[in-house]
C-alpha cells in the first residue's frame, strides 16, 4: 500500500511513501516561486495535480492521506476538520506531559475537502509540525534505534521543537519546546535575517555572514538571554548553561521608541511583556523583529544596521551564531543524559540547515552518529507527515547510508521529449534538438560513450568553464547535490566570483561548496568527513591546501563539503579525478543550478534560458550523453 501526505504552510508540497520508495514534489519548483505557501492562488488546482500524479504512479493503491497541521489559513483547499482541530481542540494544542503523545496524531474526516475527490474510500490524519519532522528524520535515516530532534522557527501553538525517542517502528514524543519559554534559536536567527537581508527566508545568507565578523563578549550574553531566558535555565540546569548575571544587568533593547530593560524575575527582554499574549504575538515579537538597538552590561548601546556590509551587522551574525552554538549542544546534549541509551540523534527542522552547528554536534562525542535528511526544513514536511502515519510495510526499508533514497525523490528533469527519441530513435532526437538549439544560437555535442563524455566535461572544467549538471531525479530540499548543480573546477583563481557572483549574481560573503570524491577527502579536509554526502556538516580545510582551496573555501577557512562515491555518483566520481588529471585538483565547486532568486530548475527549457541568458557555458545531460554549448 502507499501513503501520501500534504504540507499547506510555506515550502508547501506533497509526497508519497511505499515500500519501493519515496516521491517529492515541492511546490516552489513547480510554480516558480521560493517558499510558495498553500495560499498561492494557482495551488489549489496544481495540488489536485500533483496528487493525481502520484496516485497514477504510485506501485500500489494510495490508502491514506497526512496533512501536517501547520497552514497557511488563506488556503483555499484545506480539509476543514484540519482548520477545526487546530482552532478549537485544545487537547490537540497540547505541548509537553502525558498530553503530547496522544497529539501528534489524530485521524479527522475528509468531508468537504475537495482534494479528497477521486480516491474513494481514504483515511485522512493530521500530523503534528514537529512531529512531522521528526518521522522524517528518523524513518528516513536508517536507525533501529535513535534520539530524535526537531528545532525550528515555529509550528502552531507557538511550539517550536520536539524531542522523540525512536525505537523500531515506534517514534514517541517526549518532549515539546515552545517559544515563549525557548529555546528560540530559529525565531531570532530569523529576526535578524529579516532585519539585515530583508527576509525571514534569508537565514542562509545570515549564516554565510557569520563568517565576516567577530563575536563580541558583551553582546553575547544578551542575545543568549533572547534565546532562553533565564528562568527557563533556571528551571533546566541540565539542559541549558546559566547566565552570568552580572553581565546582563542593565542591559537593554530598543524596539522602535521603547526599551526593555533586562528582568531578572524572567531572566529576559520580552519575556514578562509577553506573558499574557497570544501565541501569534509571541512568534511575532521574537521572531519578525530584531532590536533597533542593544545597551550592554558596561553602558555602551550599540544602534543595529540593517545590511550585510555594517560592522556592526556581521558582528551580530557572528555574535548569535556562537550563542545558538553554544546553547544548542548544551541541549542536545542534556537531553542524551536524560535518555542515555540512544546513540544516534536524528535531526530536522529548519535549524537543522545550521552547517557548523551540525559540525559542532556531530563532534562533540556524545553521538555515533548524526542523522540529517536533505529535506529537513518544511520542504520535507509533507513526506514526514505521510511516515508518521504510514504502516511500517509503506516505509522503503533502509540499510547502511541510506540517504540517497530520499536525496532524489524529486521528479526527473522535464522537457526531455525534445530528446528522448520516438520507438527509441535517438539519432533522430538529437538531431531535432540540435535544429532546435541552432534557433537559440547554441551546439549539440553527443559523446559517443561515458569516457568520451567525461572527458569532454572535464576539458571544459580545466579550460575554466562552468557547466549546468542535470542528472536524475531533482534533489529534495535546498542543497543542489549533483543532479542540478553549476560545477565549475576550484584551481583557478576567480572562480568562485564567476559561478557565485557573475552567473548567479550572488553576494560576496555566500559560501559555494566543494565536491570531492570521498576517498581523497581526508587529504584537503579535516572534520566530520563521514558526515559529508549531504552538504549538511561544515568540515575545514587543511592547513596545507589553503592556498590551493582559496576558491573552494569560505572565509573562515570551512567548506560545506560533498563527498562523492562511485556506487552513490559514478560519473560525478568520475568527473572530479579526470579533472584532477588535468588540474591536479580533484575539487569541483558546486552551487544550485537556477538564477538569482529562483528556485532549482527542473525543465531543459529553464537549463537553456540560464545558459543563453547568464555566463554560463555549457549544459549536460549525463544520462544522455549530451552537451550543449
Amino acid at each position: 500500500m502507499a501513503m501520501m501526505g500534504m504540507h499547506f504552510g510555506h515550502d508547501a508540497g506533497v509526497a508519497l511513501t511505499e515500500a519501493g520508495g519515496y516521491r517529492v514534489i515541492e511546490a516552489e519548483r513547480r510554480l516558480g516561486l521560493r517558499h510558495v505557501c498553500g495560499g498561492n492562488g494557482d495551488f489549489p488546482q496544481a495540488a489536485a495535480e500533483w496528487l493525481a500524479e502520484l496516485r497514477e504512479g504510485a506501485a500500489s493503491p494510495v490508502t491514506g492521506i497526512a496533512v501536517a497541521d501547520w497552514y497557511t489559513p488563506v488556503c483555499q483547499v484545506l480539509p476543514p476538520a484540519l482548520v477545526e482541530l487546530v482552532n478549537e481542540d485544545a487537547r490537540w494544542t497540547a505541548t509537553g506531559g502525558t498530553g503530547l503523545a496522544d497529539a501528534v496524531t489524530r485521524v479527522i474526516k475528509p468531508l468537504d475537502w475537495p482534494l479528497a475527490k477521486g480516491f474513494g474510500d481514504i483515511t485522512l490524519t493530521a500530523v503534528r509540525h514537529h512531529y512531522a519532522h521528526a518521522a522524517l528524520a528518523y524513518y528516513t535515516s536508517g536507525a533501529r534505534k535513535a534520539l530524535v530532534l526537531a528545532l525550528d522557527g515555529t509550528g502552531n501553538y507557538a511550539e517550536c521543537g520536539m524531542v522523540c525517542l525512536g525505537d523500531g517502528d515506534q517514534l514517541t514524543p517526549v518532549m515539546s519546546f515552545t517559544n515563549r519559554t525557548g529555546p528560540r534559536f530559529g525565531l531570532v536567527y530569523e529576526a535578524l535575517a529579516r532585519r539585515v537581508h530583508g527576509s525571514q527566508f534569508d537565514t542562509g545568507k545570515l549564516l554565510g555572514l557569520t563568517a565576516t565578523g567577530e563575536t563580541d563578549a558583551l553582546l553575547l550574553p544578551v542575545l543568549r538571554a533572547m534565546l532562553v531566558p533565564q528562568s527557563t535555565r533556571r528551571a533546566s540546569p541540565d539542559l541549558y548553561e546559566q547566565l552570568d548575571e552580572g553581565r546582563l544587568t542593565g542591559t537593554a533593547l530598543r524596539y522602535a521608541d521603547t526599551w526593555w530593560e533586562y528582568d531578572p524575575y524572567s531572566g529576559g527582554y520580552l519575556d514578562a511583556g509577553l506573558a499574557d499574549s497570544s501565541d501569534d504575538d509571541v512568534v511575532h515579537s521574537f521572531g519578525s523583529v530584531f532590536p533597533d538597538e542593544i545597551r550592554t552590561a558596561d553602558g555602551r548601546s550599540t544602534p543595529v544596521g540593517t545590511s550585510p556590509d555594517a560592522r556592526i551587522c556581521r558582528d551580530l551574525a557572528a555574535t548569535l551564531q556562537t550563542g545558538v552554538e553554544r546553547d544548542l549542544t548544551s541541549l542536545v546534549t542534556g537531553v542524551s543524559r536524560r535518555f542515555p541509551s540512544y546513540t544516534t540523534l536524528c535531526y530536522a527542522g529548519g535549524c537543522a540547515l545550521n552547517i557548523t552547528a551540525n559540525s559542532r554536534l556531530a563532534e562533540c562525542a556524545q553521538f555515533t552518529r548524526v542523522s540529517i535528511p536533505t529535506c529537513c526544513d518544511d520542504s520535507g514536511i509533507a513526506l514526514g507527515a505521510a511516515l508518521a502515519v504510514a504502516d511500517p510495510a509503506d516505509r522503503p526499508a533502509l540499510l547502511g547510508r541510506s540517504g540517497w533514497a530520499l536525496a532524489y525523490a524529486g521528479p526527473p528533469l522535464e522537457g526531455l521529449d525534445t530528446v528522448d527519441g520516438d520507438d527509441g530513435d535517438d539519432a533522430a532526437a538529437a538531431d531535432g534538438l540540435s535544429r532546435r538549439l541552432a534557433g537559440l544560437g547554441l551546439s549539440l555535442r553527443c559523446p559517443a560513450d561515458d569516457e568520451e563524455f567525461v572527458r569532454a566535461v572535464a576539458d571544459l572544467l580545466a579550460d575554466r568553464r562552468c557547466v549546468a549538471w542535470l542528472e536524475g531525479g531533482l534533489e529534495t530540499g535546498p542543497r543542489a547535490l549533483g543532479h542540478r548543480s553549476l560545477l565549475v573546477s576550484a584551481h583557478w583563481s576567480g572562480a568562485r566570483r564567476y559561478v557565485s557572483q557573475t552567473i548567479k549574481n550572488r553576494e560576496w560573503f555566500r559560501p559555494v561548496a566543494p565536491v570531492c570524491p570521498e576517498e581523497v577527502a581526508d587529504q584537503y579536509f579535516t572534520g566530520p568527513l563521514d558526515h559529508t554526502e549531504t552538504m549538511l556538516f561544515a568540515v575545514r580545510v587543511r592547513p596545507d591546501r589553503a592556498q590551493e582551496l582559496a576558491e573552494a573555501r569560505h572565509i573562515d577557512g570551512t567548506a560545506r563539503l560533498q563527498t562523492v562515491r562511485p556506487d552513490a555518483q559514478p560519473l560525478l566520481h568520475r568527473l572530479c579525478h579526470a579533472v584532477a588529471a588535468r588540474t591536479e585538483l580533484p575539487v569541483l565547486i558546486n552551487t544550485s543550478a537556477n538564477g538569482g532568486g529562483r528556485p532549482l530548475l527542473n525543465h531543459l527549457d529553464e537549463a537553456l534560458e540560464l545558459l543563453t541568458g547568464t555566463e554560463l557555458d555549457a549544459v549536460v545531460l549525463p544520462e544522455r550523453r549530451l552537451i550543449v554549448e
